[in-house]
């Protein structure tokens, strides 16, 4: 070697040594494979345990109290305030450390800063691992490993792990609706089609298909109510008939071994009438001497008292089945109607109790 390179050596030996010049990075001469991510459950939006394993820098410092160690989470990651710290055993017995979530609500990227805590120590190049508690995942889907990072407060530089990190869904767990009953008719089938998801346990949607679901109503009877789930986990009702008319119905979805859902939104059944529609009745006889007639009376509104104080004659008819044919009828909108018979000695009956009906011309 000539005399020229030796002196250029050792000036270089000589400002690194004074810190005119920066030795290596914590991690420039490590893989990012030296970082791991791990977690009790990579079930997408479930909370678990998350453990970083990481190296330490080789071209500084060894981590001490006070030293601190930072983890970035992607944004759509949440976590507590201030999750608790396991700190492996390579950082000494009774070492403990407190942690701090940086920015607060979700946002592009997510800091955890770990603080050690008093006889806390971590030698250059020595492997070590913290774990964060009750950390909750991202939706389901892949999430790159740049997003992940770890860095120390020994070596700025960040490291992420070596592959990209995927939260998947968890087993089936429970039932929930996708598209919810809307009201409609006696008679008719209920549009649009009601469907019915399988999740898991935190409401990520399962394939699971072939499975078997079956709808109840809170009030009334009603068929096509059984389905099976397609490849995607989703039971499509299309043919779902509810009678009789009634008022704030609701729905439960239940499937053997999943939890059942809770009850859908209320919706309205009620008789849908166009001009010239024809009302039947079949009351009891109200005083021992038979029926000789029955009168209809309209109300507006579906629910709500409909007595001679507030309602307008329909039409009364002493024929078989007691048909009235509706004609002159109010404008669209929701209505209810009640019956009223008189027996063959004059008895009046009560108002029979009201039917929601809709009126369409």
């Amino acid at each position: 070697m000539s005399i020229k390179r030796l002196w250029t050596a050792g000036c270089v030996a000589l400002l690194v040594g004074v810190g005119l010049l920066a030795g290596p990075a914590a991690f420039a001469a490590s893989s990012v494979s030296t970082v791991s991510f791990t977690s009790q459950s990579l079930v997408g939006g479930a909370t678990a345990d998350w453990t970083i394993g990481f190296k330490a820098s080789n071209g500084s410092g060894a981590l001490t109290s006070g030293s601190t160690i930072t983890v970035t989470f992607p944004g759509a990651f949440s976590e507590p305030g201030a999750p608790a710290v396991t700190l492996g055993s390579t950082f000494g017995a009774g070492c403990t450390a407190s942690s701090s979530a940086a920015d607060g609500p979700p946002s592009g990227s997510d800091v955890i800063t770990v603080t050690l805590g008093s006889g806390c120590s971590l030698a250059k190049g020595a492997s070590g691992s913290v774990k964060l508690a009750g950390l909750t995942n991202a939706p389901v889907g892949t999430y790159q490993a740049s997003t992940f990072k770890v860095s120390t407060s020994s070596d700025t530089t960040p490291d992420s792990p070596s592959s990209a990190i995927t939260l998947t869904s968890g087993a089936a767990s429970k039932l929930a609706f996708v598209q919810g009953p809307s009201s409609g008719y006696v008679g008719t089938p209920l549009t649009p089609a009601i469907t019915v998801q399988v999740q898991d346990q935190v409401g990520n949607p399962v394939a699971a298909s072939g499975v078997t679901i079956t709808l109840a109503p809170s009030v009334g009877e009603i068929s096509g109510a059984s389905a099976n789930t397609d490849a995607t986990g989703k039971a499509t009702f299309n043919a779902v008939v509810i009678n009789p008319a009634a008022l704030g119905i609701t729905l439960t979805a239940s499937s053997s071994g999943l939890t059942s859902t809770a009850p859908s939104t209320s919706f309205n059944v009620t008789v849908a009438v166009s001009s010239g529609a024809t009302l039947s009745s079949n009351p009891t006889d109200v005083g021992g001497s038979g029926v000789k007639s029955v009168a209809y009376y309209y109300c507006a509104g579906y629910s709500g008292t409909c007595t001679s104080a507030n309602w307008t004659l329909i039409g009364s008819t002493t024929a078989a089945n007691y048909q009235v044919t509706w004609t002159g009828q109010p404008a669209n909108g929701a209505y209810r109607v009640v019956a009223v018979s008189t027996d063959n000695v004059s008895n009046v009956s009560q108002p029979s109790g009201s039917t929601p009906v809709t009126v369409v011309n």
